[in-house]
């Protein structure tokens, strides 16, 4: 599942990468829990370093705190979207706020979901495995799409 580039039968066979972006290490402890029997997790504490790891870690999936010191989530998902290469990364915005102004920004920004703290164990579990399996789908239709236009040129 890398970015685009390399759609090779063991990239489907791997665990999905996720990278959990909060300033509160607390928040990265709980979400780490959560879901690090299931995928693969890399951690940041600050949207710059949020920024590299999209560019190394190559995550399939980005929870996203929206309120850090530095630069807000908002902005990190913002540049994320407007890069070719870390475009395609789906960003679920993590915020204590229940606000509808916030979430409508954040789907604007090009989020896929928002998950409200304090976090509920299934709620965070469920979103992001249907998130993973949206992803998976999209890059095997991606994958077999490539593979037939390959078959097409060599007739």
């Amino acid at each position: 599942m890398e970015q685009n580039n390399d759609m090779s039968p063991l990239v489907f066979s791997r665990k999905g990468r996720i990278l959990i972006v909060d300033d509160m290490q607390v928040n990265i402890i709980i979400l780490r829990q959560l879901l690090s029997q299931e995928y693969e997790i890399a951690t940041a504490l600050s949207g710059q370093e949020a920024l590299a790891l999209c560019h190394s870690f190559k995550p399939d999936l980005l929870l996203l705190d929206i309120e850090m010191p530095g630069m807000s989530g908002f902005e990190v998902c913002r540049r994320l979207k407007s890069e070719p290469c870390t475009r395609e990364i789906a960003v679920i915005f993590v915020s204590a706020h229940h606000d509808e102004e916030q979430e409508v920004s954040g789907f604007v920004l090009g989020a896929v979901d928002f998950i409200h703290k304090p976090l509920n164990a299934v709620v965070t579990q469920t979103r992001v495995k249907n998130q993973m399996l949206l992803k998976r789908q999209s890059d095997l239709l991606r994958f077999m799409l490539k593979q037939e236009a390959t078959r097409s040129v060599s007739s």
